[in-house]
Order: structure tokens, then sequence, then C-alpha cells
């Protein structure tokens, strides 16, 4: 099978890259904890779950989050499920912290096009409240999970994706009603593009989208202004989510896949890439049950390479105001774990992603000086 994608660049960054992020350097361990809480198809209430996979022994408490969805198309699934959990370890060994998430499936009667949107909708419901959980937890309990909400990474296979992409860049609803076949009405009952599944008050933007054989109702809604990175992973011969633009079988709904996604991202100006598996199906990568490592193996290397690169774009900026000094003497570490010096100005750093940390003090803050 031809597989392509990973150009010269990208091979030899990874060759020269090595530590925090990069390399396998943790342990995990798993952490389970209800974010919300939403209404089903039976009209029933259902507490929502989320599984955390945690780098240890680590100190660091600005770490960025890989937030996983499950694919099954809104009717079979879970966060369980072998090839996000397979991800989710991957990454947490490296340093990052690891998120699957539940969310609503089942539809609410026979297979079409309105109920298959519907049932997306809940699930990209369901995806916000969580990334608003994420901020509510950093503001109100002492961010448990030693996170960067600067750093949010969301993405999915599948259905998953579909959820993912339509939360980054399904915003208000007048672009839904662009779809014939969407029901407004039943938007807003369920509490309109944000919805109703808990956590209100706190934003659910996340700054980068990754979908691994996943689509979109209408890639016109990826423009400047919302998620600013989105990368894709397809097979050109998936019969299930078109690569490029098509019908989702058995509803008959366009959708349009990994290739028009990488197209209207470019056209946007957005941060993208694109993945494309030669004469491949859908989720080649592995499923709810098992995980074909030959594919898999491309989807750990894409991946890393491209959460390496939004590490650093996602970090903020030292601001004019702290150019002149830090106020204390300030301990200097590389995000791969290694000890660089002490500075008091800034103009004393070089340039790079730095973390500083007052001495003595584990919690710092992770600086990028241009």
């Amino acid at each position: 099978m031809w597989r392509y994608g990973l150009g010269l660049a990208m091979l030899a960054f990874g060759a020269a890259q090595s530590g925090r992020y990069w390399d396998s350097l943790f342990r995990w361990r798993i952490q389970e904890v209800q974010y919300g809480q939403a209404r089903n198809i039976n009209g029933l209430s259902q507490n929502l779950w989320a599984t955390f996979y945690l780098p240890e022994p680590d100190a660091e408490r600005q770490r960025p989050i890989v937030v996983l969805l499950f694919g099954g198309a809104y009717v079979s699934g879970s966060r369980r499920d072998s090839d996000i959990t397979h991800i989710a370890r991957y990454f947490a060994v490296r340093g990052y912290v690891c998120a699957t998430i539940d969310y609503r499936i089942g539809l609410a009667g026979l297979p079409s096009a309105r109920e298959w949107i519907n049932a997306s909708l809940r699930a990209m419901h369901d995806l916000k409240a969580f990334i608003r959980y994420l901020k509510r937890s950093v503001t109100e309990s002492g961010n448990p999970w030693g996170i960067d909400t600067n750093r949010i990474y969301v993405g999915g296979s599948s259905a998953g994706a579909f959820t993912a992409l339509h939360a980054a860049f399904l915003t208000q609803a007048s672009e839904l009603a662009e779809v014939p076949q969407a029901d407004l009405n039943y938007l807003a009952s369920q509490g309109g593009i944000e919805g109703n599944s808990g956590n209100p008050g706190y934003s659910s933007r996340f700054q980068a989208v990754f979908s691994l054989s996943g689509g979109m109702l209408r890639t016109s809604w990826i423009q400047p202004g919302k998620v600013t990175a989105v990368v894709a992973m397809h097979g050109t011969a998936d019969a299930v989510v078109p690569y490029n633009r098509g019908l989702l079988p058995a509803i008959q709904l366009p959708a349009e896949g990994g290739y028009a996604i990488d197209s209207a991202a470019r056209a946007a100006g957005l941060y993208h890439d694109l993945f494309s598996w030669l004469g491949a199906g859908h989720v080649p990568y592995g499923t709810q049950q098992s995980v074909n490592p030959v594919y898999m193996r491309d989807v750990e290397t894409f991946l890393r390479f491209h959460f390496y690169q939004w590490n650093s774009r996602f970090t903020a900026a030292l601001t004019g105001g702290e150019a002149s000094s830090l106020g204390e003497c300030q301990e200097v570490w590389s995000l791969d774990g290694r000890f660089w010096g002490r500075v008091q100005q800034v103009t004393e750093l070089p340039s790079g992603v730095w973390l500083l940390r007052s001495p003595g003090v584990p919690q710092g803050r992770v600086v990028f000086r241009p």
C-alpha cells in the first residue's frame, strides 16, 4: 500500500528532535471524571464521562492536552475504543495530557440525513461542554489536570472527527441553515450552537483540530478567525466518508472529506496539512476493537510532528511589558526538561520556547521569545 504525506522537511525535522513531546519518557495512568450531563434520545439524563491519560511522574503543570473522540456513525462506539485509546497512550508517555470522552450516541428515528445531523449536533454539544469543563477546572479547581488551555488539540476518528471539525468551524446557526437537511428548530431546542451539556459561562474555543477519516457538512465554514490549524489523514478509496466530496452512504447526505478540508484550510490561510493513504479505505489504522500497526504508525508520526509544531505556535509570546524585567530571577528550562540557566531580564533569553520557573517552585509558565 502506498502512503504519502510526510515530506522531506518533516522527516528531517523528526530526525533532529528529542526529549519531551517527542520521545517516550513517562509512564501513563488513567483517571476518570464526570464532565457534564445531558438528555439522551430517550429523554433520560445521561452522565458524560472522560478518561484522562496522564504522564507520570511529571511535575509540569502547563501541558498541552489532546482530546480524542471515537467513531461509529453516531450509533456505536465508546471512549474506550482501541484506536483512540492507543493514540492517547502514545502521546501521554511523551508528556501530553490526553482525554477520551463520552458523547451521546443513537438516532431518534429511522436513519436519515436529518437524524444523523441531529446526532452530530448532540455530540458537538457534549464536546463543547468538555472544553468548557477544562477551562472551568483551571479557573475554579486549581488546574487539577496540569494543562495549558492555550494548547487544546481536538480530533477523532470518523464520526469523532466530524464532531471535532464541526465544533471548530460551525459557529453560528446561519451556517447550519446552508444545509437543507438540517433542522434549525431542533438546534434551538438543544441550546443553540453551544448546547446544554454543562459548564456554562466558559468558552468552548480550542486551538487546533485533526481529522482521521472524517469530514464536514460544509468546508465553506473553514474561515479565518476560528480554529487556526487543521490537519487531516484520509484514505483515497474511502467508501464511507468521501476523500474529497460525495455522499454518506445509506442517508445520502453530502459531505466533504480530508482533501476538501485541506484545500479549504489552505485557501483560508490556516496552518494545514493532509496525509493521504493511496488506495486505502475507511479508518485503515484501526477500529473500535483493534489497531492496524502499519497504518497506526503513520498516525503516530504525522500527529507527533504537528503537535510538536503546535506546541510553540500556540504558546503565548512575552509581551512588551515583560521585556524589561521578569521581576525575580527565573530558572529557564527547555521543553524537553533540560536546565538552561537563570535570567532576570527577558533580553537574556535566546529565541525559542522556554519554561520559566521561580527557584524551588515546580509550576511555571511556557513563553515564546521571538
